[in-house]
């Protein structure tokens, strides 16, 4: 969640923010220009609160039919159910045609995987564009790029900007960057700007998350630690330090510091789902459900958000031996219309049946999504890590070595998984081959599948040499 703390946090939102509020408690009219009604708008949006958002963005349109913020929202949308058609029909609604508008349809275009044709709408904006707001101009297309996930063309337009101090440009050039794997230079030019004023905690918030994402742990432990000392609980601090101390395992610390961070954002349903795995990562499973549960009731009924919700509500149920609500949430993720993968619930029932006592209907289950699948790769691992949680290691060993594509060059998922079924059967040769396999071509997976088998803080690149020396003594 990207955080625009110092504006939702100052007076003036805060004030409309409350006479919108009463207003629609009291029915009473209110006095909000379409600016400010946009802003209540995303505010809604970014704490997950669908349906308020909905509500204002319908608010606004009623008092300015052609306001180009919330029917940017509602477009989006549509972008997001695929309903294209939609979108085009009410971005004619808008009634700044030569920049508004232009924005608007790029991002229909980009839904329709259609740069070039977004690329040469925001031209036709520089055209137009006032030359104080250029640089916000420009700012906008990079970060509508940025959100389609189209960061080459972030950065071309990031190249146009000319003022380049402004807080705006450095996040999403850090963030540009970072997405097209450019850590270095991301790590060089913070810290510049920090060696320059030292006391901006946002610059110690971005380091943090730059050194992260290029597995320097401690050293993003470090910045996380800087940006509180400078401005203490801050949310963007906060929020850093609790997804390192995940990184780094340390699970209880982590949950401390995402609960500091919800006393500010009470409805934030991305961290009470990171609440929600570390206590599964503690066996603290009755925990872990009433953390998923705060998170749905925050969810606002988002289909994307609540099918990660009910499969961890019903594996943690699962673990607790409570079969029943277990496969009642299996059944509510199945009816989601983000369920495109008609196998997965089959899958988790399985995964129930077995840690539950219900063996024979576990391996049925198993047997069947095998055979419907055409023991597709990706089914064949899924079901092998389904038998192994369930301690049937030889049955995940045999399901692998049988029926998986070790020998194809091009495979770079799996390794990891079956590394360690060799290793809990002490099959230390075939152990090391994969393990080396691995590292060489998937170091995330190697470091989430088998980090429990190392040293705490040891990295991936090493794992083999270590565990080399450790067989061979």
């Amino acid at each position: 969640m990207q955080i625009d703390e110092e504006y939702f946090n100052n007076e003036e939102f805060r004030e409309n923010l409350k006479a919108y509020e009463d207003s629609v408690k009291s029915g009473h009219p209110i006095f909000l220009d379409a600016d400010d009604l946009t802003d209540i708008v995303d505010y809604y949006n970014m704490m997950h609160m669908d349906d308020k958002a909905e509500q204002a963005a319908d608010y606004a349109l009623t008092m300015f039919p052609g306001a180009s913020g919330p029917i940017t929202f509602k477009v989006r949308k549509y972008i997001d159910a695929n309903q294209l058609d939609k979108a085009d029909e009410l971005a004619e609604n808008v009634s700044d045609k030569e920049i508004d508008y232009k924005y608007v349809k790029a991002e229909i275009f980009l839904a329709r995987n259609n740069p070039e044709e977004a690329d040469m709408l925001f031209d036709e904006v520089m055209e137009v564009a006032d030359e104080e707001e250029m640089d916000n101009c420009i700012l906008d297309a990079a970060n509508t790029f940025f959100d389609y996930s189209y960061f080459e063309y972030a950065y071309k337009w990031l190249k146009k900007v000319e003022d380049r101090n402004t807080d705006d440009y450095i996040e999403l050039k850090v963030r540009t960057l970072s997405s097209l794997g450019e850590i270095d230079k991301v790590e060089k030019m913070l810290n510049k700007l920090i060696d320059s004023n030292p006391f901006d905690h946002k610059y110690w918030n971005l380091m943090s998350g730059a050194q992260l994402m290029n597995d320097k742990v401690p050293e993003a432990l470090t910045s996380s630690e800087y940006s509180l000392a400078v401005a203490p609980d801050n949310p963007g601090g906060l929020l850093s330090k609790a997804q390192v101390l995940m990184r780094m395992y340390r699970f209880e610390d982590a949950i401390e510091f995402y609960k500091t961070y919800l006393k500010q954002y009470p409805s934030d349903v991305n961290s009470y789902m990171q609440i929600g795995y570390c206590y599964m990562n503690l066996s603290k499973n009755a925990s872990a459900i009433l953390a998923y549960k705060k998170a749905e009731k925050y969810a606002n009924n988002a289909p994307d958000i609540l099918h990660s919700i009910y499969e961890n509500i019903a594996l943690a149920y699962s673990h607790i031996e409570n079969a029943p609500m277990a496969l009642k949430y299996i059944d509510k993720l199945a009816k989601l219309k983000s369920n495109k993968d008609k196998f997965h619930a089959a899958l988790l029932k399985s995964y129930v049946f077995l840690e539950t006592g219900r063996t024979k209907e576990g391996i049925v289950t198993l047997a069947t999504i095998l055979e419907a699948t055409n023991y597709s790769p990706v089914f064949v691992l899924k079901v092998s890590v389904v038998l192994y949680e369930n301690h049937l290691i030889d049955a995940a060993y045999m399901l692998m070595r049988d029926n998986y594509p070790l020998d194809d060059p091009n495979m770079l998922f799996g390794y990891s998984y079956y590394a360690l079924y060799c290793y809990d059967l002490e099959k230390d040769e075939e152990f090391l081959k994969y393990l080396k396999i691995a590292i060489e071509r998937n170091p995330e997976e190697v470091e989430m599948a088998l980090h429990t088998l190392f040293p705490e803080g040891m990295k991936p690149s090493e794992y083999y040499d270590y565990m080399k020396n450790k067989k061979n003594n």
